[in-house]
């Protein structure tokens, strides 16, 4: 008796063992697929884990990542979601669900939840940034500018932090500051944003003298 118990007990951990490699094999696809940027496959395959794992934090964060590159912006937000219920800890998830509740013009909720994020972790730049972005957009420029400078303090060659910061600076009409950032921004980041005629217009228009 003893001895068939020492046998179901190890074919239990091989049973498990092997499971646990066909999840990997299958969160890793999942993942490949993401990284090629065949979202829908990524999705497909995320679920799949899920189905057999509905308590698992990451799978739920990379399907929400996965809808988030399809614009299903509302999905994506709920997986966040579930994806920090089951792990509190988890700042990517709140800083994904602020993202995408920026896109939907849900300003307060990306607020709360960029500050969930914060409130784990305040050693990454975008996480600042994102703040400064939504503060930015509410016109709280005061309260943007400490967000954006905190992203540069992290990160200094952080390009689009300098390009929010003055445009920040240019609402509050200080010229001085704003022309030093958009030049700034011109020397880190050049056209990587799209953003080069845009800053080159904004620095002819504050090294004109005002009237």
């Amino acid at each position: 008796m003893k001895k068939c118990l020492e046998c179901l007990i190890l074919l239990l951990l091989f049973s498990c063992l092997d499971l646990l490699a066909q999840e990997q094999g299958l969160i890793q696809q999942a993942y490949d697929s993401y990284q090629k940027k065949d979202f829908k496959k990524a999705v497909e395959l995320y679920s799949q884990v899920l189905q057999k794992h509905d308590r698992y934090a990451p799978a739920f964060y990379g399907r929400g990542l996965a809808y988030a590159q399809l614009e299903q912006y509302h999905v994506a937000i709920q997986d966040f979601e579930k994806a920090t219920q089951l792990d509190k800890a988890f700042s990517e998830a709140y800083f994904a669900k602020s993202l995408c509740e920026i896109k939907f013009g849900q300003n307060e909720n990306a607020l709360a939840s960029i500050n969930s994020a914060l409130g784990i972790t305040q050693n990454k730049p975008e996480y600042f940034y994102t703040r400064g972005l939504i503060y930015y957009y509410q016109k709280e420029w005061k309260m943007a500018i400490p967000d954006f400078t905190k992203a540069i303090e992290i990160d200094p060659k952080f390009g689009l932090a300098y390009y929010a910061r003055a445009c920040a600076y240019y609402h509050l009409k200080d010229r001085n500051n704003s022309l030093n950032d958009y030049e700034t921004y011109l020397r880190l980041s050049g056209n990587q944003h799209n953003l080069a005629n845009e800053t080159q217009r904004m620095i002819n228009v504050l090294l004109k003298p005002e009237e």
